[in-house]
C-alpha cells in the first residue's frame, strides 16, 4: 500500500482503482436483472 502518495491525482487513480471492478459487477447484475424481468423486450434501452 502506497500511503505515502497522498496528493490529488493519487487518490482520484485509488478510487477509480477500486470503484471500477465494484462498477462493472454492477452493470453485469443489472444486465441480468433487466435480462430475466423482461425477457419479451430482448434490450433494455
Amino acid at each position: 500500500m502506497m500511503m505515502g502518495c497522498c496528493t490529488t491525482t493519487g487518490m482520484v487513480f485509488g478510487l477509480l482503482g477500486m470503484l471500477t471492478p465494484l462498477i462493472a459487477i454492477g452493470a453485469v447484475i443489472y444486465l441480468l436483472a433487466t435480462k430475466s424481468n423482461n425477457p419479451e423486450y430482448g434490450e433494455a434501452c
